[in-house]
């Protein structure tokens, strides 16, 4: 240690002290001229520190804040206060932080210490950092995130969502944990809370939907999706979870059946073949953009940032007691801050897409429902019974499939026997003759251009009963697909929406009749046979 001729000179002890602590240290006299500098300070200084000894303080790196010196020793000297100041340098590549921390020695001397603290400031900038991005994040997202102590007994947090949701502020659930369990419908209460209750105890998350009750008597449905989060020695440290209102997608698909079911019926009533094949066309590509819309929605909800958001809290947590250090030695919490920062943008624009998809899944269901009406003013014809010839029906769908059968290059062969004018219900037969030989033409596309054959037979058959026959020459039907081919929805082409032949059998049905089909396997054929009871129009004489 160096001391200037004249002046006390410290004991030994406590010059071996002063040497050896780690931040460059000074002593100055009251006037803030250097009287000793230690080790730390010397090797920070150019070669010939020692020099520095008489000249004032403000000759080291603290020329950045000369100007607050003299103030700070007149208040040390005259009440003998600690007092700390900080500063910033900006060398070429970064800034550097300091402290620099005046304290009263005996003998009227200052002991001066400057401490880099530029790893602390980087932090608690981080901290700020990711502080603020948290708050973006839960702010702006529309779904609530939560937090809860590992009993579940404390709220740690809930994000603003909560109130949009609940339609009640999140100080609800600070003051009273439990309280949440009111806000759910009777009948879904029980349920709901033994689902969580098995999340502080055997399972690690949980997936529910249920319907909440809001202040206003409206009804909602949330989804909650919930998981433990636990430390690197699997702890339990607390519990988080995400929160989605459900609602629109809940009205939406329960909208989409009831519009199925309302097709289903209209369809099933519908007596002219061209309106309901129209309908289900129109329905069927509709509904695809429907299933694209919905599976969308249902991609996003799987692969959801808030995933990600969830990994950021789980490693905050799990490094609560060295937050500094972790966000700025870490290599995975240096990137903490931009990563938090991606993911506030992702979340954005993940509520945005969703939007967008149920926006455009109510459009498609109100085009939907506009199709449905208009088919239901056809459908009141069918059941109408009325005379009518069987020839003069088959001519009618022979005439619809006509352009079809023509583009195709199918033969026609018509076999009308002598069936005497009957009372029928001619929506329901046009029907199924429509269809039945669209189907035949289907088969018939991958036969060469000579076997490319329909005959369309009519006859009264055993028990009075008309009989009309379609058969084709075409790809043929195996044993297993027969057994299925009027189930609803079974269907066998690539386009094919499986509803056709069902319709069909059940039109069949409600004339008191029956439609059944024939074939001897693939390749070989096939003839489908509608019989139905005969009532002549005239009686016989």
């Amino acid at each position: 240690m160096h001391s200037l001729p004249g002046e006390p000179t410290a004991p030994l002890e406590t010059r071996s002290v002063f040497q050896t602590l780690p931040d460059p240290a000074f002593r100055l006299d009251r006037r803030g001229t250097i009287l000793d500098l230690n080790a730390a300070a010397q090797a920070e200084l150019q070669p010939g520190g020692a020099s520095l000894i008489g000249r004032p303080i403000q000759d080291t790196r603290l020329k950045d804040i000369a100007q607050q010196v003299p103030a700070a020793l007149e208040r040390i000297a005259s009440d003998g206060a600690t007092l700390t100041i900080e500063y910033c340098v900006d060398p070429p590549a970064t800034q550097t932080h300091y402290e620099v921390r005046l304290s009263a020695l005996p003998a009227q001397e200052i002991l001066v210490l400057i401490r880099d603290i530029t790893a602390r400031k980087l932090a608690e900038y981080a901290l700020r950092e990711s502080d603020a991005q948290f708050r973006v994040i839960s702010e702006n997202i529309t779904d609530a995130f939560w937090i809860r102590s590992p009993d579940m007994r404390e709220v740690r947090y809930v994000s603003p969502a909560f109130q949009r949701i609940w339609g009640r502020p999140a100080k609800t659930l600070y003051g009273a944990p439990h309280k949440w369990v009111e806000f759910i419908v009777p009948e879904d209460r029980e349920h709901v809370v033994r689902t969580f209750s098995a999340l502080t105890t055997v399972a690690r998350s949980l997936d529910v939907e249920y319907r909440i009750e809001r202040p206003d008597g409206e009804r909602r449905w949330v989804r909650v999706r919930g998981f433990q989060v636990r430390d690197a020695e699997d702890k339990l440290i607390c519990h988080a979870g995400i929160v989605t209102d459900t609602t629109e997608r809940k009205l939406a698909h329960a909208e989409l059946d009831a519009t199925h079911k309302q097709l289903m019926e209209a369809s099933r009533r519908a007596g002219m073949a061209e309106i309901a094949t129209n309908v289900l066309h129109n329905v069927g590509n509709i509904l695809n953009s429907v299933t694209v819309s919905a599976g969308l929605a249902r991609s996003a909800l799987g692969t959801s940032q808030a995933q990600g958001l969830r990994r950021a809290v789980q490693m905050l947590d799990e490094h609560a007691g060295d937050l500094g250090s972790f966000l700025t030695q870490d290599d995975k919490g240096r990137m903490l801050p931009g990563y938090l920062s991606d993911i506030s943008k992702a979340l954005l624009q993940e509520q945005q897409e969703m939007s967008e998809e149920l926006e455009h899944l109510t459009r498609s269901i109100d085009h939907i429902r506009e199709v449905v009406t208009t088919q239901q003013s056809y459908a009141g014809k069918a059941g109408l019974v009325a005379p009518a010839r069987i020839g003069d029906l088959v001519e009618d769908a022979l005439r619809i499939n006509g352009d079809a059968l023509e583009r195709d290059g199918v033969t026609v062969i018509r076999e009308i026997g002598a069936v005497p004018r009957a009372r029928l219900d001619r929506s329901r037969i046009l029907q199924i003759l429509v269809n039945l030989i669209g189907n035949a033409r289907e088969a018939l596309q991958e036969m060469p251009p000579e076997s490319r054959r329909v005959t369309v037979s009519a006859e009264v058959a055993d028990g009075g009963r008309l009989r009309i026959c379609v058969k084709d020459e075409g790809e043929g039907i195996s044993e297993d697909v027969r057994t299925r081919i009027f189930a609803h929805g079974f269907t066998t082409r690539k386009h094919g929406h499986g509803f056709g032949l069902h319709s069909c059998v059940q039109a069949a049905g409600e004339m008191g009749g029956s439609l059944t089909v024939r074939s001897d396997g693939p390749g070989k054929g096939a003839t489908f046979i509608l019989e139905v009871p005969l009532d002549p129009a005239e009686p016989k004489a």
